[in-house]
């Protein structure tokens, strides 16, 4: 993606200076800090057209993320200023997708990451329409922008590996369960505990299959496959599944 492709009315930009307590040992921004500035840019966005989370929560809907994918060149690093800019997409069934792109101080791109966002009902915890609050979207096409996440991945049959992680109330957002952002620094933890090099990573594929509350203890079974990381966490149901390479894409 070309930065000058994303001057055009209705793309939403935010500029960060990369901290310290967004990186990891190694000075790198980590993979939870790149997904909560991708999300701190969409709500910010949704605010901005009136419909963010404070609006759809007083009308009895609340944003989630179903998918996301990201395609990493390299992570960010501390200090580094960091132009973030995300848009909406056309509205598919009960799906609103939107992409994020984030580049450099030199215009050199280092992450993208598209989305598949729908609406739930708070009381109910299940999806739900807009029945017309939102009024008229806006949908935005930019040339060369990524495609919407995969709503499927090829995974082995069997995950071997098992492990537990419990949601920590820290990890909890306004929606009342562990925020999509926190579902991604546990995979990327458990890809470091396999070996892995988080600055090798290459793209990450999570589809949030339903939510994990707090207090709730998950199951994580995983397996390594030379370059790949598949990973899916369960409790009395399955919560999610993701898929992660590293080295060349």
């Amino acid at each position: 993606m070309d930065v000058k492709e994303l001057s055009k009315e209705g793309i939403f930009k935010r500029t960060i200076t990369v901290s310290k307590e967004m990186t990891d040992e190694n000075g790198c921004m980590t993979v939870l800090a790149v997904a909560t500035a991708m999300q701190e840019a969409a709500g910010d966005q949704l605010t901005d057209l009136g419909i963010g989370f404070d609006f759809t929560s007083r009308k009895g809907m609340l944003w989630v993320v179903v998918w996301s994918e990201f395609v990493f060149s390299r992570l960010p690093r501390l200090g580094e200023t960091i132009e973030f800019y995300t848009w909406p997409g056309k509205k598919m069934h009960w799906f609103y997708p939107r992409r994020a792109y984030a580049f450099d101080e030199n215009g050199e791109e280092i992450v993208h990451g598209s989305y598949l966002w729908m609406l739930m009902d708070p009381d109910t915890r299940k999806v739900t329409e807009d029945h017309g609050l939102l009024g008229e979207l806006p949908a935005l096409s930019v040339q060369g922008e990524c495609k919407i996440p995969a709503m499927k991945a090829e995974f082995p049959a069997e995950l071997a590996n098992k492990t537990a992680r419990k949601v920590e109330e820290s990890e909890v957002d306004h929606n009342h369960h562990l925020n999509n952002a926190h579902y991604l620094n546990w995979v990327a933890d458990l890809a470091v505990e396999c070996g892995f090099d988080m600055q090798d990573l290459k793209t990450l594929w999570i589809n949030y299959k339903k939510e994990i509350l707090p207090g709730d203890t998950v199951t994580l079974a995983y397996e390594k496959k030379e370059d790949l990381l598949f990973v899916s966490g369960a409790g009395k149901e399955e919560h999610f599944i993701a898929k992660l390479q590293f080295g060349e894409a």
